[in-house]
């Protein structure tokens, strides 16, 4: 099966893409939505439109033509916000398995256990649970 990967970000996009590239992951099926920054003599000079926020990266996904084109088998969402489950209505896809990031169980716990399928809690839980179920999906 051919995996899609979309990332929506609120940082920088020249980061996560030089990150993808050392660690040998930037392939050609991935595309990255994330903040672009402008730069003058080294220095922070402004952000391109639209700028992208916990608030607004919905919005920015749904008029990306990569939701809207793309039919995926599978979507492995990964989200540290309840709200971040709404990127999926975005996706055209066949099967999706949420992971749920919670910082603080004794809070929300309850909230992120209803909502996603997997929820990893406090700490840093790293990211070898979504890897496990990337590796059972594809294998």
């Amino acid at each position: 099966k051919q995996w899609y990967q979309r990332r929506v970000r609120g940082g920088i996009r020249d980061v996560i893409v030089a990150l993808l590239e050392r660690e040998g992951c930037m392939y050609e099926n991935i595309t990255i939505i994330a903040n672009n920054f402008t730069w003058k003599d080294g220095v922070f000079a402004g952000a391109e439109e639209p700028y992208i926020t916990a608030s607004t990266k919905l919005e920015v996904a749904k008029q990306h033509k990569y939701f809207a084109e793309v039919v995926r088998d599978n979507v492995l969402l990964l989200g540290d916000m309840v709200s971040d489950l709404a990127m999926g209505a975005c996706a055209r896809y066949k099967e999706m398995v949420s992971v749920g990031y919670c910082r603080d169980p004794d809070k929300d716990g309850e909230k992120y256990g209803e909502s996603f399928d997997v929820v990893l809690a406090g700490g840093n839980p790293g990211f070898q649970v979504p890897a496990r179920i990337l590796q059972d999906i594809i294998t």
